[in-house]
């Protein structure tokens, strides 16, 4: 299947619930069955007739002092978590609470918010003139197939029910609710719902703004998931 790229503003990934990826024409994404992950309609937050959104997209100039980390917390309005936020956070709400998601050092907290969760130290985020963060949300069930992509800088994950299993090149990572996981930036990788259960995340890229931060690309997982 040929590399082809799908503009920000419609997709984020091609979600295929129970059909072959190979039946994907890489000219024509608009394949029956396949879930878009659009931008929402409403701003950070994605709308309850979506199964998968971009929330929001955010640029900021220059990458805090690292070794960096996302943190996560809540707040309980929009307003005060605004309030609290830098020009490295993201403000969204899913799971019927307000999230302040902050690129930062480790060990951090914001002032009134509810510490939640922290990544492990991130994977290198490429180095460019300014950056861009995108968080979206999928709330997506064990048929869901994702196809295989790759992303211009590191993705994270933190799972608010169900399970998942990401394949890379050369191992599996797997998450659960309360969890979060992260995937090296430039790494082709295969994400599989796993578990019975639907999994609903919240999930985000930093990168070079200047770059394209999403491809599809053709490769072919050796099933790492399923073993």
């Amino acid at each position: 299947m040929p590399r082809f790229m799908l503009p920000l503003a419609f997709w984020f990934a091609v979600i295929v619930p129970g059909s072959s990826l190979a039946q994907m024409d890489a000219g024509d994404p608009h394949v029956a069955g396949a879930v878009a992950c659009a931008d929402s309609p409403t701003p950070g937050k994605r709308p309850p007739n979506l199964d998968c959104a971009v929330l929001l997209h955010k640029n900021f100039d220059v990458l805090p002092p690292g070794p960096l980390v996302w943190r996560f917390e809540n707040f309980a309005t929009t307003e005060a978590a605004h309030g609290a936020s830098t020009p490295a956070s993201a403000v969204v709400e899913a799971g019927g609470k307000v999230w302040l998601i902050t690129l930062a050092a480790k060990g951090g907290r914001s002032k009134g918010a509810t510490f939640v969760a922290e990544t492990e130290l991130l994977p290198p985020i490429p180095r460019g003139p300014n950056y861009e963060i995108i968080v979206s949300q999928a709330n997506i069930g064990p048929g869901a197939k994702v196809m295989t992509h790759k992303h211009s800088g590191p993705e994270t994950w933190y799972l608010l029910t169900g399970e998942q299993c990401l394949e890379l090149p050369d191992r599996a990572i797997r998450a659960r609710a309360g969890q979060t996981m992260s995937a090296p930036a430039e790494t082709v990788m295969k994400l599989n719902i796993v578990g019975s259960a639907k999994r609903d995340a919240l999930f985000l890229v930093v990168h070079d703004s200047s770059k394209s931060w999403n491809t599809f690309v053709d490769w072919q997982p050796k099933g790492l998931c399923q073993e």
